[in-house]
């Protein structure tokens, strides 16, 4: 699971459009893109690529999990 989660890192690295919005806090500059039963949580910017956290599916995406983004 841990090298699908890397693989899937690596992939998006290289296009981070093509994630989504994350739905619960749609005012955040943030995406994500899905390795199940995995949520991957990203920003980036021109410069830079950074995971901000990864949630299980059943797990609720709180603002705390996401207080990395600043």
């Amino acid at each position: 699971m841990v090298a699908r989660i890397i693989e899937r890192v690596e992939r998006v690295s290289m296009s981070p459009r093509q994630g989504h919005p994350v739905h619960e806090y749609p005012e955040e500059p943030l995406k994500e893109v899905h390795e199940s039963p995995y949520r991957i949580i990203y920003g980036f910017s021109e410069m830079e690529f950074r995971v901000v956290t990864i949630v299980h599916f059943k797990e609720q995406l709180t603002k705390e999990r996401l207080a990395s983004t600043e």
